[in-house]
């Protein structure tokens, strides 16, 4: 008996622990809404400068173990119907009670589940969803304020006249800190296909197929997100009247951005397993670009001074001004800092390669401050700001014919005129290119070697001063302008002494 007893009261004791701890939970959970929300407007209005767009909560009701609330993203502050709603459930804890049901039994501040509500701008989206939300979000609020979520979107299949969307659905998980300076996320989707009538009343068809997305970041000590970001298409369809079909096959994208002690590098990777039009392989590609050794402090500076423009510009009346500086000075300033790290610009490789081989740029140019100090550094040319440039491109003859032969196939000639054709056209450009000394020809190889270093120029073995070399620019372009035979070079144009 004084078992049972005991038991009861310890049973009794933990629900009233439990119920007190989920009331004083909801309490800290509704003192942290304006701070919340603040945050999240302030994020918007740096990312977002020039959107009139509000986030605000409303209808907030707070029980002992749960609360219900209405986010408001307000996206016109002159038209209250566009605005998205989301209607949030949010258990409270130590132990939620959804996420018990769920086997997960770790103590967190919240656990909270997320639907839109059917609202003016996104009637059709409820419609082609059978008047269900479009997606559905279970996240975790840990005490520290960092959330873990998932998100999962319908499958839709809309129709409107002329025009038809289907979406296979797809999953989203994503964690965020509570100061939202750490965010990763992934995503997937198994299709999207899309199909209308152009003006010509022709029916065209866009699919997307195998999509991932994939980022992590956290922000750095200069001000910028670094981490690395990955898209990727398993196959991009598109077709006119199931005709003209283009088909690319393995797309993918990849960004990062690293920091140094004293300077932020980043670099982008494009690639493509297959290209196909209308049956014909046309090959593969890729692209790899990186700029290094980017001062850091110049951007932070930027950075900083982006923050306070952007911070006015939400107090100003007219705040194009302030947006418009911003634009103008975001290249600017990129460059100061590439030009005050002695930056390097990377191209390694640009490529494309089919059935014949492969042709192959590669590029690489260090910066550096310009030696003259009475110029305005934001005036100073592109040239003043380039220490050195190493270039190289290879194209087999074979390679280019091959590509020549696919898109002469294309604009309707046969197999053979496509060939001859092709072969014409590659020996043309070979020979204007060896005539002005911008390509070589050797091994059946497509050739040219530029190299740039204290105002002189090797240009596959001739060196120039850089005046004489853009005279020899402009003389090419009196070839194109006449469009007769090519003239001879003049004797004044002769290499400079080693």
């Amino acid at each position: 008996m004084k078992k049972s007893s005991l038991t009861i009261s310890m049973i009794a004791l933990l629900g009233a622990v439990w119920t007190g701890a989920s009331w004083y939970t909801g309490k800290i959970i509704e003192e942290k809404m304006p701070a919340l929300t603040d945050n999240i407007n302030y994020k918007i209005s740096s990312y977002l400068p020039r959107q009139d767009i509000k986030f605000t909560y409303q209808d907030y009701h707070r029980g002992i173990f749960s609360t219900k609330v209405r986010y408001v993203l307000q996206l016109n502050q002159d038209k209250t119907a566009e605005k998205i709603i989301f209607i949030e459930t949010i258990d409270h804890g130590p132990f939620p009670i959804s996420q018990i049901k769920k086997g997960y039994l770790l103590p967190v501040m919240a656990s909270v589940h997320s639907t839109l509500e059917n609202t003016p701008v996104l009637e059709k989206i409820f419609t082609a969803n059978q008047g269900e939300s479009p997606l559905s979000a279970d996240s975790r609020v840990s005490y520290f304020g960092n959330h873990t979520s998932v998100i999962h979107f319908s499958p839709i299949n809309y129709e409107y006249q002329d025009t038809r969307l289907t979406f296979s659905g797809g999953m989203m998980t994503a964690h965020l800190s509570n100061d939202m300076n750490n965010a990763d996320f992934t995503a997937q989707s198994d299709a999207f296909t899309f199909i209308t009538q152009n003006d010509l009343k022709q029916t065209e068809t866009l699919n997307l197929k195998g999509l991932t997305l994939s980022s992590v970041n956290h922000m750095g000590k200069f001000g910028v997100f670094l981490g690395e970001e990955k898209i990727a298409f398993k196959e991009i369809l598109f077709n006119v009247n199931d005709k003209n079909n283009i088909n690319l096959n393995g797309i993918e994208f990849y960004h990062k951005t690293n920091e140094l002690d004293h300077a932020l590098n980043t670099e982008l990777n494009y690639s493509l397993d297959d290209l196909n039009i209308d049956g014909n392989d046309f090959g593969s590609g890729k692209l790899f670009v990186s700029l290094e050794s980017i001062d850091g402090q110049t951007i932070k500076h930027f950075m900083e001074m982006i923050k306070n423009k952007t911070i006015k510009s939400l107090k100003a009346e007219n705040n194009d001004e302030f947006l418009n500086t911003d634009q103008k000075d975001i290249i600017k300033n990129i460059w100061q800092a590439a030009l005050k790290g002695n930056a390097v610009l990377k191209i390694e490789p640009l490529s494309w390669k089919n059935s014949q081989g492969e042709g192959t740029f590669n590029l690489q140019a260090q910066m550096k401050i310009p030696e003259s100090t009475t110029t305005d550094p934001q005036n100073l040319s592109l040239a003043s700001g380039i220490k050195k440039i190493d270039a190289r491109l290879n194209i087999p003859v074979v390679m280019l014919k091959e590509l020549m032969t696919q898109i002469s196939i294309l604009q309707g000639n046969s197999q053979e005129e496509s060939q001859k054709l092709a072969d014409q056209q590659v020996q043309s450009l070979a020979k204007l290119g060896k005539l002005l000394n911008f390509t070589t020809l050797e091994n059946d190889i497509i050739g040219s070697q530029f190299y740039f270093e204290n105002h002189q120029i090797d240009l596959n073995g001739q060196k120039f001063s850089s005046q004489s070399f853009s005279e020899l620019f402009n003389m090419a372009g009196l070839l194109n302008s006449e469009q007769q035979t090519a003239p001879e070079i003049p004797s004044t144009i002769t290499p400079s002494n080693p």
